[in-house]
C-alpha cells in the first residue's frame, strides 16, 4: 500500500495517525514466509527537516530451523521508529546536517510524498528475524550420523568416539593417572 503525506509534509508541525492491516507480505526470502495479515498503527509527524514514523507492528511469519530444518511459525512484534530527511521542506532557517544524496541513492520508500508502506514493512520484518532461526531453546537438532530429527526420534547410530577431535586428550589423561 502506497500511502499519500502529501498534506503531512506541506505543513509544519502536522500529525496522522495510521491503522494498517496488510495482507501477508510477500518476496520476504527462501526460507521466510508471511503467514497472516500484518497489523499496527503508525503516526507520522512534520518535524520541519524531517518526517519521522513512531509506531508498532506485529507479524506472523514461517522460517525454517537452524538445528533441526522443520518449519516453524513465529509472531514478531516490531517497534517502528524511523526519520526520513525532508530536506527540500527544511526551513529556510534550519541547519541541513546531512548532505544530499544522488538520485540513486535518494530513500526509495518515500518519493513525491508517496510512502511505501507495503515495503517498509516487508524490510521491518527482515530485520526482525534472528540470523539464527531455533524453534525452541531445547531443540536438539539433526543427527550428524544419519540425519535424523533428535527432537522426534532416538538415533540408533553407533557413536564413534575415536573419530571426535579430542580423543587424543583421553589418552594424555589416561596418561597421567598412572603416575
Amino acid at each position: 500500500m502506497k500511502l499519500d503525506l502529501s498534506e503531512i509534509v506541506s505543513e509544519v508541525g502536522k500529525r496522522l495517525t495510521y491503522e494498517f492491516k496488510e495482507p501477508p507480505l510477500e518476496d520476504l526470502g527462501d526460507d521466510i514466509a508471511c503467514v497472516g495479515d500484518v497489523c499496527g498503527k503508525i503516526t507520522f509527524s512534520n518535524a520541519a527537516a524531517a518526517l519521522i514514523l513512531r509506531g508498532k507492528a506485529k507479524a506472523t511469519v514461517e522460517l525454517t530451523c537452524s538445528r533441526c530444518l522443520s518449519p516453524y511459525r513465529e509472531t514478531f512484534d516490531i517497534d517502528i521508529s524511523e526519520e526520513i530527511p525532508l530536506a527540500e521542506h527544511a526551513p529556510d532557517g534550519a541547519e541541513r546536517d546531512f548532505e544530499e544524496l544522488p538520485e540513486d541513492e535518494k530513500e526509495p520508500l518515500f518519493a513525491d510524498n508517496v510512502f511505501d508502506l507495503t515495503e517498509f514493512l516487508r524490510q521491518a520484518v527482515l530485520v526482525s528475524v534472528p540470523m539464527q532461526t531455533i524453534c525452541s531453546p531445547d531443540c536438539k537438532g539433526l543427527c550428524s550420523g544419519c540425519g535424523c530429527n533428535l527432537n522426534e526420534t532416538t538415533c540408533k547410530c553407533q557413536k564413534d568416539f575415536s573419530q571426535n577431535p579430542f580423543a587424543e586428550l583421553k589418552s594424555l589423561l589416561q596418561d597421567n593417572d598412572g603416575e
